[in-house]
C-alpha cells in the first residue's frame, strides 16, 4: 500500500534505503541516519527503509531516538513490520506456482515473538519431509493473522525454489513471489516510485538486489561509502572489491552513482565513463562534532604530547603504524600518549606490538567511547593511518575540535580534507619516519600547533555549513533528466591484444590491436599510455581506424617521447568507448611460449622458455 497522498510533504519525500538499523551501527549507517535526519529537519519528516526480520524494531527505534543517534522525524519503514500493519496493492494477477513441495506436513520448530508485546507471536518457523529438506517461515500480525509465507523447498528436479506470498487478513493471497528481492522491490515501488521523491541506497547488499529493481518516475541513486578497487589493485583495471563488483556490474540499471570525493569520481569515470550520470556528494557530519566540547567557554586544555588514533581495531585501520610512530617518538627521547579510542579483533595484536615495542605505557586503549569529541579536543594532533578509505569523516571531526591530523597520503579521503602544512599533514603511505616527524614538530612548536589547530577548525566549521540537501536535490534532478531520456549503452565484452606494430620514419610507432568487439553505435577506441606508479595519462590515441576485428593506432614521435622520458615505466591501454561509458583493459599478446624483446642495444632476441 503507498502511502496516502494527505500523509505526503508537499515539496520531497526522501528514501535512504539500507538493510538494517540496530542500536549500534558503524559508518555507513550513521552517514544513512544523519543524511535522512537533514532532510527531516527540511522537510518535517524524511524515511529510512530496513528489510530484515526484527520483531523489536519499534524498540530499537525508540532507543535511537531517546540516544540522539536518529532524529524523531524520521520514519523508519521496514518491509515485515509494514506488512504487519497493512496491505499492500494486490498484484493485478497472481503468477501460478511454478512448482510444489512434495512435504507438506509442516510441524512447528521455533517460535519468535513482538518484542514490545513479548507474548505474541511474529514469526514461526516450521519443517516438513523425513529430512526436514522443506522448510517455511510464517509470520503473524498482532491479531493472529497471517501476512506472509515464505517456503523453500528442492522440486522433483534438485532446483532450489522459494515461494513469497502476501496474505491479507481474511487468508487471501493478494501477492506471489519467487524471492524475498521480488517482494522488496515490488514494495519499494509502491512507496517511492513517484514524483517529489528520492531514493538514496546505502548498503551495499540491499543494491545487490535492487539493481533489477524497474521504477517509472523516481531516479534509483547508489551511493558508494568505500572504494570500489580490491586493496593494492590498479584503479584503472584492477579487481574491483567484492561487495561493489555486482552493483557495478549492473551500472546501466542504476540512474546515478554517488561518490563521497572527486578523486573517487574520477577515477570511476577513467575506468567506466558516464561522467553524466555520477556525482559527488561527502557525508554530512554530526552537529555535535562540530559544537564546542564546553558550549560558550574555553576547550578543555590541549596537551602537546597528547596524540590520539580513533577508528575500529581492524587491519584496514593500521593502527599498528600509529604505535609505531609512538615507539619512534620515545626513541627520540620524547614522552608522547596516544590515545586509541575503538574497538575490534586487531586490539590483541596491537597490545602485543606495544609489549614488543616497550610502549605500554605510553598508549593507552580506551575502547568504544561517545566522548569523542572531548578526546579530540585535549590531544594536540591525530594520526590517521588507514591503507584504504572512502572518505574519512573522523578527520573533519578532529579539525572540528581543533585537532591537528596527520594521515597518510592514500587514495580518496584524507587529500580532500586535509591541507598539507595548512591545517594538518599528508606524509607519504607508510612513512612511519615522516609521521613521526611532523608530530614532533607539533608537540615542540605550540605557535604552528596553534596556528594549524585555528585553520583546522575554521575548515571543519565551513565543511559543516554546506547545504548537502540542496547538493541531493540537485543529483536528484539531474538523475530524473536522464532517465527520462531512456536506456544507455554498454560497453561489449573485447580483447586487448597486440596485433602487430610496424615502424615509421623517426621513431613513431604504428600499432594494430585486435579487439575482436561488436560495434554499437556511437563506438570509438583510444590507445592510452599511463604512468605505472600513479596511473596519470602521459598520452592519448584514437584510433586512426577500426572496425569489428581490430583498431589502428599511430603514435608519433613526442608521444614515443614522453614515454621513455617518464621517471617510471609506463604502460598500455586499449580504451573502448560507447557514448559516454567506456572501459579499459591492459594491452597485453596472445599466449605464447616463446616471446622476442629488443635488448639494450636495439637487438631482437627471444627470451628462454621456462
Amino acid at each position: 500500500m503507498a502511502l496516502r497522498s494527505e500523509e505526503r510533504s508537499e515539496e520531497l519525500d526522501a528514501y535512504m534505503v539500507t538493510w538494517k538499523l540496530e542500536r549500534e551501527f558503524g559508518g555507513m549507517t550513521t552517514v544513512c541516519t544523519q543524511r535522512a535526519g537533514l532532510f527531516a529537519q527540511r522537510y518535517g519528516r524524511s524515511f529510512i527503509v530496513t528489510f530484515n526480520r526484527d520483531p523489536k524494531l519499534s524498540q530499537t527505534v525508540e532507543d535511537l531516538v531517546a540516544r540522539g543517534k536518529l532524529d524523531p522525524k524520521v520514519q523508519v519503514l521496514n518491509i515485515y513490520s509494514f506488512l504487519a500493519q497493512h496491505d499492500i496493492t494486490a498484484q493485478d494477477r497472481i503468477p501460478e506456482r511454478k512448482a510444489q513441495p512434495e512435504h507438506q506436513d509442516f510441524e512447528l520448530q521455533h517460535t519468535v515473538y513482538y518484542g514490545d508485546e513479548p507474548q505474541l507471536a511474529f514469526s514461526q518457523s516450521s519443517s516438513a519431509g523425513p529430512d526436514a529438506a522443506t522448510t517455511q517461515l510464517r509470520f503473524l500480525r498482532k491479531d493472529g493473522s497471517t501476512f506472509l509465507l515464505d517456503t523453500r523447498f528442492t522440486d522433483t528436479t534438485g532446483k532450489n525454489r522459494r515461494i513469497v506470498e502476501v496474505l491479507d487478513r481474511a487468508g487471501n493471497i493478494t501477492a506471489r513471489f519467487p524471492s524475498a528481492a521480488s517482494l522488496y522491490r515490488h514494495w519499494l515501488s509502491q512507496l517511492a516510485d513517484r514524483d517529489n521523491t528520492l531514493v538514496v541506497v546505502d548498503s551495499k547488499y540491499t543494491a545487490s538486489m535492487l539493481g533489477s529493481w524497474e521504477t517509472k518516475i523516481v531516479p534509483k541513486l547508489y551511493a558508494f561509502h568505500s572504494v570500489h578497487v580490491t586493496k593494492g589493485e590498479s584503479l584503472l583495471t584492477g579487481e574491483l572489491s567484492d561487495p561493489h563488483s555486482p552493483v557495478i556490474a549492473q551500472r546501466k540499471l542504476w540512474d546515478g552513482f554517488v561518490f563521497l570525493t572527486e578523486g573517487q569520481r574520477a577515477i570511476y569515470n577513467r575506468r567506466f565513463g558516464d561522467a553524466d550520470t555520477t556525482f559527488v556528494i561527502p557525508n554530512p557530519l554530526k552537529s555535535s562534532a562540530v559544537t564546542p566540547v564546553v558550549e560558550g567557554q574555553d576547550a578543555p586544555e590541549r596537551k602537546p604530547t597528547q596524540l590520539i588514533a580513533a577508528g575500529s581495531l581492524t587491519t584496514n585501520k593500521n593502527v599498528a603504524a600509529a604505535i609505531k610512530v609512538v615507539a619512534e617518538l620515545v626513541r627520540r627521547g620524547h614522552a608522547p600518549v596516544l590515545h586509541v579510542v575503538g574497538q575490534g579483533s586487531q586490539r590483541e595484536k596491537l597490545e602485543q606490538l606495544c609489549a614488543k615495542l616497550g610502549v605500554e605505557d605510553a598508549v593507552i586503549f580506551h575502547g568504544f567511547s561517545d566522548k569523542l569529541p572531548t578526546f579530540f579536543a585535549t590531544c594536540t594532533a591525530q594520526l590517521f593511518t588507514s591503507s584504504n578509505e572512502g572518505q574519512a569523516l573522523v578527520l573533519l571531526e578532529a579539525q572540528a575540535q581543533g585537532c591537528v591530523p596527520i594521515s597518510f597520503d592514500i587514495n580518496f579521503g584524507p587529500a580532500d580534507s586535509i591541507q598539507d602544512s595548512v591545517n594538518g599533514f599528508l606524509v607519504p603511505a607508510g612513512d612511519i619516519t615522516r609521521m613521526a616527524d611532523r608530530a614532533e614538530q607539533l608537540m615542540t612548536d605550540p605557535q604552528l600547533a596553534a596556528q594549524l589547530s585555528a585553520n583546522a577548525r575554521k575548515f571543519a566549521q565551513e565543511y559543516a555549513s554546506r547545504d548537502l540537501v540542496s547538493l541531493w536535490e540537485e543529483t536528484m534532478s539531474i538523475a530524473s533528466k536522464i532517465k527520462q531520456l531512456g536506456a544507455r549503452q554498454e560497453v561489449p565484452e573485447f580483447s586487448a591484444r597486440l596485433k602487430s606494430v610496424e615502424f615509421l620514419e623517426r621513431g613513431a610507432l604504428k600499432i594494430s590491436v585486435a579487439h575482436k568487439a561488436k560495434l554499437p553505435r556511437d563506438t570509438g577506441f583510444e590507445l592510452v599510455i599511463v604512468q605505472r606508479d600513479n596511473e596519470a595519462e602521459v598520452k592519448v590515441y584514437a584510433a586512426s581506424e577500426f572496425d569489428e576485428q581490430q583498431a589502428v593506432f599511430t603514435i608519433d614521435v613526442a608521444g614515443v617521447k614522453a614515454a621513455r622520458t617518464q621517471e617510471k615505466p609506463t604502460d598500455v591501454f586499449l580504451r573502448m568507448r560507447v557514448g559516454s561509458s567506456m572501459l579499459m583493459k591492459r594491452l597485453g599478446v596472445e599466449n605464447s611460449r616463446v616471446l622476442p624483446y629488443f635488448t639494450s642495444h636495439n637487438n631482437l632476441s627471444f627470451k628462454p622458455e621456462k
